[in-house]
């Protein structure tokens, strides 16, 4: 059992247009790494209705610790269901080290389901080997780039499956990396209304040989393209 401090809200099932109607998870700010470039600027979870859920759950008004959030995915989602883990947040972590112990709870809640999650984690040893070490055993955590180019050395030399955020103009559907590999961009966001994350799932296979791309969105979406084109 976990000892992390970090509380969990879950919604069984989603009414997001975007996610589709599959159960969703938010994680407290604190399991967010502070070095990631979108901390203080662009991060979606700080705009509208999810910053409103988000900020109810970090000021402890709503949501559950770690443990019983364990519990839940294991009683809300059946086996062989679509979930994905944070809307809202990341691993749980210890001054920047992801928590293994509450990733191996993650894992082990997980299994026989299909839960899928992005981390912006540094990529050190120690986090790196936690990605790979979830992704063989069925959870799937996809490294979270600033570029197509970077999410393919992720991918190419760390053995991880990596998405990156492109600029709000790419309207393409497929492109390549420089080096040649396919980027897929994210389908729900160039035919929203007609795909959600319920009826594609590529973000949860883990041994795809392909980039996703998010374009930048929302209000910020001119605070994320100015990172991402730096």
């Amino acid at each position: 059992m976990s000892t992390t401090t970090a509380r969990v809200t879950i919604t069984a099932v989603s009414g997001n247009a975007k996610t589709g109607k599959i159960t969703t998870t938010r994680t407290e700010r604190s399991s967010c790494p502070t070095t990631c470039p979108f901390y203080s600027a662009g991060c979606y979870a700080t705009l509208g209705r999810e910053r409103m859920q988000w900020d109810r759950l970090n000021r402890s008004e709503t949501g559950v610790d770690w443990s019983e959030f364990l519990s839940q995915i294991r009683r809300i989602v059946p086996k062989g269901m679509l979930w994905r883990h944070n809307t809202a947040g990341d691993l749980p972590h210890n001054g920047g080290l992801i928590d293994t112990e509450a990733l191996q709870g993650l894992i082990n809640a997980n299994r026989g389901r299909k839960g899928f999650t992005y981390s912006h984690h540094v990529l050190n040893d120690h986090n790196a080997g936690a990605l790979r070490y979830a992704n063989a055993l069925g959870f799937t955590v996809n490294a979270s780039c600033e570029s197509v180019d970077d999410a393919d050395r992720v991918m190419t030399q760390e053995g991880i499956p990596a998405v990156a955020v492109v600029p709000s103009t790419e309207s393409r559907r497929f492109f390549t990396t420089t080096s040649g590999r396919k980027v897929i961009t994210c389908p729900a966001a160039l035919m929203p209304g007609k795909v959600t994350c319920a009826t594609c799932g590529l973000c949860q296979q883990s041994d795809r040989e392909f980039v996703i791309a998010f374009p930048a969105h929302g209000a910020s979406k001119r605070k994320v393209d100015a990172i991402v084109t730096a």
